[in-house]
């Protein structure tokens, strides 16, 4: 394709104008992130009860392609402000809005984000999608102070390796949370960017909890109910814990006081100690259902996908923290991994709770004591 050419393509209900190469726009636009934008949708039709008309912000909204599909998609949507501090940006997303028609629900301003946010301390929204590349931590602040009592903040990031404690410093920076490196790193990386919302919001009397949460592909995401009151803060602040993870044996525990964690682990291995990290529930069940019953509403080109995200959720909502892997495990243990199906039955059989995540392929979450696992592996293997 020529730098001269243009091209329509469809995302949802929506349609964009690409030039100068697929991928390569002066405005940035992700094809790859359309299953986060299908989750968004989604949720934004699902979660809320159906008498609520929703305000939204999308505050770097680059192309526009989610603030009109939020318009084109989620019925309950009555308007959404879309921003960005780009000026070519304003100027594409002004245009898609013309092409899609929906400038009578769109509006589109140039602001840098957190000023846009700041402004709307006394008119605030029902919900801000936050979208940055990297941390969305420099944005909480301002968007809880822009989120009416009862609404709800998403949140995506993009920045892995502090999330996971690859670069725990960098992590401790941005989220001031000190983490650990596990084998269950995604989840980690949802809970500590979980818990950076958390503890802002404390400081401005305001509690969340999660509604629902994934990691997909590069990202995790999280959405998150913003309650108004010292007492809804307090309660949020009951659910920051600190892990107690050995590299060892890979047994873990979470604890609400570091004066309750002992240094060694009793294989004799130093522990790895982190946090405070989100240990409250990670989804809302009547949210999920909601959401798994509307998903043939709306257009998506990894429909089933979605599907089978939403349906190991489900499955998982339920069940334990911290999952286990079955290579990791194994790696550990010198032996052959089995097949995680043969871990599930015999776990299951022995009446304990197990299950898998979609936080990895060879993931499984269980209520089983830690050497109970550990033995059920090896007696597979055995």
């Amino acid at each position: 394709m020529s730098a001269s050419q243009t091209v329509e393509i469809t995302e949802g209900k929506a349609r964009l104008l690409l030039t100068e190469g697929y991928g390569k726009q002066e405005v940035f636009y992700n094809p790859k992130m359309n299953l986060n934008r299908d989750i968004a949708m989604l949720f934004a039709r699902s979660h809320f009860p159906v008498w609520r008309h929703l305000r939204i912000c999308d505050p770097m909204t680059a192309s526009a392609v989610r603030a009109v599909r939020y318009v084109l998609e989620a019925p309950n949507v009555t308007s959404v402000i879309a921003a960005d501090a780009n000026p070519k940006s304003v100027q594409s997303a002004a245009r898609m809005i013309e092409l899609n028609d929906v400038g009578d629900k769109v509006s589109v301003v140039q602001e840098e984000a957190n000023v846009l946010l700041i402004s709307h301390m006394m008119d605030r929204f029902d919900l801000i999608d936050l979208d940055p590349y990297g941390s969305p931590a420099p944005f909480f602040e301002n968007t809880l102070r822009a989120t009416i009592d009862g609404g709800v903040i998403a949140a995506s990031a993009t920045d892995m390796a502090p999330l996971t404690g690859t670069r725990s410093a960098a992590c401790f920076r941005k989220y001031g949370i000190t983490p650990v490196r596990t084998e269950f790193e995604k989840e980690m990386a949802v809970r500590t960017l979980a818990a950076n919302l958390a503890i802002v919001a404390g400081k401005l009397q305001l509690g969340v909890t999660l509604a629902f949460s994934h990691a997909s592909d590069h990202y995790v995401r999280i959405y998150a109910d913003v309650m108004k009151g010292k007492k809804a803060a307090n309660e949020s602040m009951k659910f920051l814990e600190f892990l107690k993870y050995c590299p060892g044996c890979l047994k873990r525990t979470h604890h609400s006081s570091l004066d309750q964690i002992e240094p060694v682990c009793d294989c004799g291995n130093k522990v790895r100690l982190g946090g405070p990290f989100w240990f409250g529930p990670l989804w809302n069940i009547s949210t999920i259902d909601r959401m798994s019953e509307s998903c043939l509403m709306i257009e998506s080109s990894r429909l089933s996908e979605l599907q089978n995200l939403l349906d190991r959720i489900r499955g998982e909502a339920e069940a334990p923290a911290l999952y286990y892997r079955v290579d990791f495990l194994s790696h550990v243990l010198r032996i052959r991994p089995p097949r995680i199906s043969d871990v599930l039955t015999t776990l299951q059989e022995k009446k304990f709770s197990a299950v898998r995540t979609h936080f990895h392929p060879n993931g499984f979450r269980t209520d089983a004591p830690h050497q109970e696992v550990v033995s059920v592996v090896r007696a597979l293997v055995a």
